[in-house]
């Protein structure tokens, strides 16, 4: 059962159940709770008792990008009448878009492109209107397209994810230098009796939703071990290959395998900065002593 409209601002646990209340005064009690919500959003609710250090540490550090989403529509799809896919990305900072794609559907009268505008523009284009956003963004797409009908779109659609006070920003959570290495550990390790979830907690796909669900499969089948109708074994069993198409593994070389990290890359130079004197001393030591 679902339900909508119901924000969870308190979680409380015993040693034998947990219980959240949400902001209308309701409370639901559960022998187990999986916990999905980006990693940011966990610090909005009320934990009695507190949040490990470990993770309370965690989610101040794990902020969610920014995007902007917009579906530009026009009466006609030019830009396959210039022989492209529609598809685009750039990445050399002189336009908005970040990247677009053929949203074009037979069941639409409309030609429609969908477009991604990433970081900074994203940020930049806050302070803008909803019209000079579609103005800006049209510009480009005439820009990229090399034609004038990409400046006259018929309707435009947005989704500004930073402005979303339940999601935080688009698509995930994000982790800079330092912060899985000291805290990684503790992004699915259980609160008592609280399980965590979400597409951040994947180990394959993270941020898309084929992560999503292969979190949500590994979270329940933990609950399903703490009640005990499965083993400790089954939590992590390999997903079924689908035969229609057969898994192709990249083939990556030992480097790929094996990145030094940059730890790693300053302690060989310092090692070896120390070896090259310490020979060029011995070699000078016998070279002019003279017992």
């Amino acid at each position: 059962k679902v339900l909508l409209n119901s924000q969870v601002y308190e979680l409380k646990q015993s040693d034998i159940d947990v219980t959240v209340t949400t902001t209308d005064g309701r409370s639901y009690k559960a022998k187990y709770l999986i916990m999905a919500i980006p990693l940011p959003l966990q610090m909005k609710l009320h934990y009695d008792p507190p949040l490990p250090p470990l993770r309370n540490q965690l989610i101040q550090r794990t902020p969610v990008g920014c995007v902007i989403k917009a579906n530009v529509y026009y009466k006609k799809p030019f830009w396959r009448a210039k022989g492209f896919n529609g598809f685009l990305a750039c990445r050399d900072g002189q336009l908005v878009l970040g990247n677009v794609l053929d949203d074009c559907r037979d069941n639409l009268p409309l030609a429609a492109v969908t477009v991604f505008v990433f970081a900074d523009h994203a940020i930049k284009m806050q302070g803008l209107s909803k019209e000079e956003r579609m103005k800006i963004i049209a510009q480009d797409l005439a820009k990229a397209y090399g034609c004038d009908e990409g400046l006259q779109p018929v309707h435009y659609e947005e989704k500004n994810w930073l402005g979303e006070q339940y999601s935080g920003g688009c698509y995930v959570s994000t982790y800079p230098p330092g912060v899985l290495s000291r805290y990684g550990r503790t992004i699915r390790k259980p609160f008592n009796l609280v399980y965590f979830g979400g597409t951040e907690t994947a180990t394959s796909w993270p941020g898309y939703m084929n992560g999503a669900v292969q979190a949500g499969e590994r979270a329940a089948r933990e609950v399903l071990h703490a009640l005990g109708h499965i083993s400790y074994s089954s939590i992590w069993k390999e997903e079924p290959e689908i035969k229609e198409v057969p898994a192709k593994p990249f083939q990556l070389s030992f480097i790929e395998r094996h990145p030094p990290s940059f730890r790693t890359i300053i302690s060989f130079i310092g090692l070896s900065t120390v070896g090259c004197i310490s020979a060029t001393c011995f070699l000078l030591y016998r070279y002019l002593y003279k017992p």
